[in-house]
Formats: structure tokens, C-alpha cells, sequence
């Protein structure tokens, strides 16, 4: 069954806000993944992101991105991605990404980056922003 995925990278605290950092991990938390008439959605419990957040913690790590799948071409952020937002920081990434990923996601084809700006708002980045700001390795 094809559903969207929702997963989240970390980086040391030590990463500057806004600025370069390196991956940790990627984590895959528990989740619930649905599609319904008002569309497909995927939904990570608060439970499971307190234990993330301690994990985090623990490792001296925090969320930077968050990267989910959506089901077609269309990678604009939802309302119910913005509600459901994890990462809220400014610098923080919201990546998504089309087609379920079945292209893979090393190079993002047809992906929409999203960066968290101070006073809340996220900022689509323009077209060829990703290829000088994202490297996937």
C-alpha cells in the first residue's frame, strides 16, 4: 500500500541555527499514515516525539528537518503539514517530497524545501536554492 512517510534528521546542538550542519541520524518514528477523502496524511503521536525529543536530548542532538511524502507531483505545504509541524525553529527544514519517493531520495526530484523564518512563517525556497544549499551524500 502506498502512503505517505514522515521522517526526521538530527544534528548536534553544536550546529549553528540557520547555518551548515551534518546529519546524525534519521529517524523513522512510529506513525500513523491514512488517505481519505480529504486527502493522504500521516500523523506522529506526541507521545513518540517526547521520546524522540528525549533521545535527542540524551545524545545532545535536535531535529533540523523534517521530510515527508506526499502521494502526487504536488509538494506545497498543507495546512495540516503546518499543523502538524515538529521542527519550528528558525533554520529548520521542511522537505517534501513527491510521488510517495518512489524516485528516490537522493536527489529530490521535484521536492519542495521549506525553511522555518523567525516570527514563525516558512519560506518556499526558490528554484535552484536546494542545489546550492542541500548535499546529500
Amino acid at each position: 500500500m502506498d502512503a505517505e512517510v514522515f521522517v526526521l534528521w538530527t544534528a548536534p546542538l553544536s550546529a549553528a541555527p540557520g547555518g551548515a550542519c551534518a546529519v546524525s541520524r534519521a529517524i523513522v518514528p512510529d506513525q500513523d499514515s491514512d488517505a481519505g477523502p480529504r486527502g493522504a496524511h500521516v500523523h506522529v503521536s506526541g507521545r513518540e516525539l517526547s521520546r524522540i525529543e528525549f533521545d535527542n536530548y540524551e545524545r545532545g542532538e535536535r531535529n533540523v528537518a523534517q521530510v515527508h511524502t506526499h502521494p502526487s507531483a504536488n509538494t506545497r505545504m498543507s495546512a495540516l503539514d503546518v499543523k502538524w509541524e515538529v521542527v519550528a525553529h528558525p533554520g529548520a527544514l521542511s522537505i517534501i517530497v513527491p510521488d510517495y519517493c518512489r524516485g528516490g531520495i537522493s536527489s529530490f526530484n521535484g521536492a519542495s524545501v521549506y525553511e522555518r523564518l523567525a516570527g514563525g512563517r516558512w519560506r518556499l525556497w526558490a528554484a535552484g536554492e536546494m542545489k546550492r544549499r542541500l548535499e546529500v551524500q
